[in-house]
């Protein structure tokens, strides 16, 4: 399960990247093939309807679409509010679309929704202080949402945010 939040955005409404989001958004393509391998392809995606989060998972699926993706669908359940994301919002959406090669783009308060989201860097009152982020999570439905494992963490350009629990600094596939 691929988990990642907006690039850096224009701060008047509609809140559309910036032109260094679009850089961003661009970037997250490469992190994501570096740490999957560079067959991996996007087989399903979905995003908050808002427009910065469908225009960074447009700019990801621009190079990283399975040639059988015809759509990315949105969920408001997905979408920024007052209070963070909590985990059980989060579990509720991947039941719903997890498949393998799964791309989620959501907000910044996703930091608040993932498991073992007190040992995560980089965050104020569950929501993260940098973006974009990507989480490559080993995700099972029948799981307890806390005993699922965050495989890799990281910030803008690809930086760690958390020591990887996979012990490899190879590709997770491939």
């Amino acid at each position: 399960m691929i988990l990642i939040t907006h690039a850096e955005t224009k701060k008047a409404p509609p809140r559309l990247l910036s032109d260094t989001g679009r850089a961003q958004a661009g970037d997250l393509a490469g992190i994501i093939t570096d740490s999957m391998g560079g067959d991996f392809r996007i087989q399903k995606a979905v995003s908050s309807p808002a427009v910065r989060c469908i225009e960074t998972a447009l700019i990801v699926l621009d190079t990283l679409a399975a040639d059988t993706l015809r759509r990315l669908d949105t969920d408001p359940r997905l979408m920024a509010a007052k209070e963070p994301m909590e985990s059980d919002q989060l579990h509720r959406a991947l039941v719903d679309y997890g498949c393998d090669g799964m791309l989620i783009c959501q907000h910044a308060d996703l930091a608040n929704a993932l498991p073992k989201r007190d040992t995560i860097p980089h965050t104020a009152d569950g929501w993260f202080q940098i973006r974009p982020v990507v989480c490559l999570l080993d995700w099972e439905p029948d799981r307890n949402f806390e005993e699922n494992r965050i495989l890799r963490l990281l910030g803008p350009g690809g930086i760690p945010l958390l020591s990887p629990e996979s012990p490899s600094d190879t590709p997770l596939l491939g």
